[in-house]
């Protein structure tokens, strides 16, 4: 900015044939519709302006006078302008102008290039030279600050006496060492008289040896106070000539120490060998103390997490517990207003028994957010369409951030889909999303949005992504801790308000996904954080496809074993599939399953997974190893429990709470795959 070349030629092409010709001279070329114009770029800084003499007679040139007047006392702006030869002399008017601009060359025109870009580079160098003047003139007036601010600290006085006019300037400071007003005035022969009568001789003779030889010198002495007081000031100085080299001068500072000299007196009055113990004991004692309290805060640092993480562990299987429960009832009530709608041909029992679905299917959302904070599991890679994932926990998102605040969307994946965990990616967007609510405790605004980018760089291999950002108009995150909120259990949340695991999980979910977090932040406006997923390579997008009545496939009177302890669901298990024409026999638990499995002979087990006693994964292990290659479908609300996958495979999995034509199928593709 400071080596622009600013350029008024309205006329023609004569503005765009003045730049070409100034091309390498300056940081460039910047072109003014007016003065006016000119003097708002003067503002932002330049090296010279080129004007030409038909454009200052056409604008009002208060404005350049104004700011011409107001230049710095290191600077005197350079013009060019551009004039035409005319016969005679100027105007006056025309003379007053160029006058009142100050620093200003004049070029007839036609000129030749040459002559340009030497007066343009002429003015630059001049201009160099003013920056470094305003340079220099900054650095003296710090370091003159610098000094003054180190007096005062130092409480140093400082003083300067004219050898041959034994004037003598004194800082306040200065003045206050020997017992003075800092206002008043405080002569050579005042700080003479104040010297005490028995060091008087010897202070002289100090003096008169720095004057003679041309050295350095300190001293210490008493002096007498106005009010009769005693006190010791230390003195030190040297000899300096003027720049003139006219007179020599004596400067140098004072302090003063009488606290100093009463403490070394007092101290020359104890045992130097006691002391010395005394000194090394404290310094002992301290350094144990010190030790011991950052053992302590550690200790209690360490207890709260430990708290804190124990809280959250017993949280998270409570929540588990009723998650599972929960889904047993919606199993019972959805499978049971299924029948209902399969039993009725009703228009209005058909649109209730549709309510109800939907208020079951909703409920089943809240079940499998649950589920999803309480597990810990290895992600389950399959496409997810973002857009339609976000736009599904709007119920979810709205009771958790409660009225005070303001949810929008920006969504712009479209269909595209991402490789990712559907239910942590859910997980993750609610512990952004509360994580803001918390930033913005007066209310706010949340916008979650989508995009696809491959704007990658070293955290992300070469490729498409699809990147969810959550944003807040919070109160920000500091820059000094902003490379940490990623970390496990880092949060600047007080105890008992957080566990530091909610971005270290988004964090974890986004990098097993193969993808990264990014996180921008300012104080005062708000933090936005990005997870950049990698796009899908043209798969189908894991999605939930309700399986209508006309979807149902029966069954050929195959034997099926029903193994659930809960009567309910139990015993909706067992009429869907007596409805569905299978053969069903069944047991209340685990050990009754396995005692009926030889008698029953079933060609498919159904069990559910959480049970008293053997859970589903034992049982459907210890039925295979007595019946190899029996088919088993295990019924669960627990979708992440890797035992379930080891057993039976993702692919035998019933999940909680699910319709009639949801067992129909799973019953259908469990018996094919068997055979």
């Amino acid at each position: 900015m400071d080596e622009r070349i600013l350029l008024l030629a309205p006329r023609g092409r004569d503005s765009e044939v003045i730049c070409a010709l100034l091309e390498g001279v300056g940081s460039g070329c910047v072109q003014s519709q007016d003065l006016a114009s000119v003097v708002e770029n003067l503002e932002h800084g330049a090296a010279t302006a080129i004007i030409t003499e038909e454009a200052l007679a056409a604008s009002d040139q208060g404005p350049l006078t104004n700011w011409l007047e107001r230049q710095p006392p290191w600077s005197d702006f350079p013009f060019i302008v551009l004039v035409t030869n005319q016969l005679g002399r100027r105007s006056a008017s025309a003379a007053d102008r160029l006058t009142r601009m100050g620093n200003v060359v004049l070029l007839e025109r036609p000129l030749n290039a040459e002559t340009l870009s030497s007066a343009a580079q002429s003015a630059l160098r001049a201009r160099r030279r003013q920056y470094r003047a305003r340079d220099q003139m900054a650095e003296q007036a710090e370091a003159e600050e610098k000094l003054r601010f180190a007096l005062e600290g130092g409480r140093l006085g400082a003083w300067d006496l004219d050898l041959a006019t034994r004037v003598l300037s004194a800082s306040k400071t200065c003045k206050m060492n020997f017992g003075r007003d800092a206002n008043s005035a405080f002569t050579y022969d005042d700080l003479v008289a104040s010297i005490h009568p028995d060091d008087r001789q010897r202070q002289a003779k100090v003096v008169l040896q720095a004057i003679e030889a041309g050295g350095d010198f300190d001293t210490e002495y008493r002096t007498i106070w106005p009010d009769g007081g005693t006190h010791w000031v230390y003195i030190r100085g040297g000899r300096t000539a003027n720049v003139d080299g006219t007179s020599m001068r004596l400067t140098g500072v004072s302090l003063d120490i009488t606290a100093r000299k009463a403490a070394e007196a007092q101290l020359r009055q104890l045992n130097e060998t006691l002391e010395t113990r005394i000194v090394e004991r404290t310094t002992q004692l301290r350094e144990a103390n010190s030790r011991l309290l950052k053992e302590i805060a550690e200790r209690e640092r360490a207890q709260a997490a430990f708290v804190q993480a124990q809280k959250m562990e017993a949280v998270g299987h409570l929540t588990g517990g009723i998650a599972h429960d929960f889904n047993n009832l919606l199993t019972a009530i959805l499978g049971n207003v299924d029948m209902i709608s399969r039993r009725t041909t009703d228009e209005r029992i058909q649109r209730m028994s549709g309510y109800a679905r939907d208020a079951v299917d909703r409920a089943a959302k809240l079940t499998s957010q649950l589920l999803a904070f309480s597990r810990n599991q290895n992600l389950v890679l399959k496409p997810v369409e973002i857009d339609r994932l976000i736009l599904g926990m709007d119920d979810l998102l709205s009771r958790s951030l409660g009225h005070t605040i303001r949810i929008e969307t920006d969504l712009k994946a479209a269909h595209s889909a991402a490789t990712t965990d559907a239910n942590q990616i859910e997980l993750a967007i609610l512990n952004l999303a509360i994580n803001s609510r918390d930033a913005m405790p007066d209310g706010g605004l949340l916008t979650i949005a989508s995009r696809i980018d491959n704007d990658w760089g070293e955290d992300l291999k070469p490729g498409w992504y699809v990147v969810i950002s959550v944003s807040d108009t919070g109160s920000g995150i500091p820059p000094q801790v902003i490379s940490k909120v990623f970390d496990p259990f880092f949060t600047t949340k007080s105890v008992g308000k957080g566990t530091g695991l909610g971005l270290s999980q988004v964090y974890g979910v986004a990098r097993q996904s193969g993808g990264t977090t990014r996180i921008s932040s300012e104080l005062g406006k708000g933090t936005t954080i990005e997870m950049w997923l990698p796009l899908a390579d043209g798969e189908q997008a894991e999605s939930v496809v309700g399986v209508g009545p006309e979807h149902v496939i029966r069954g050929h009177h195959e034997k099926v074993l029903v193994i659930e302890d809960d009567p309910d669901v139990r015993r909706f298990i067992v009429q869907c599939l007596e409805t569905l024409d299978y053969h069903v026999t069944q047991a209340d638990h685990g050990e009754a399953g396995l005692a009926r499995l030889a008698a029953d002979n079933p060609q498919l087990l159904i069990v559910d997974f959480a049970m008293p006693g053997l859970n589903g994964a034992e049982v459907a292990a210890e039925a295979r190893r007595r019946r190899p290659g029996l088919p088993v479908i295990l019924v669960t609300g627990y979708a992440d429990t890797q035992a379930v996958e080891r057993v039976v495979g993702t692919d035998s999995i019933l999940r909680k709470p699910f319709k009639v034509g949801d067992l129909a199928t799973s019953m259908r593709k469990a018996l094919a795959k068997a055979a």
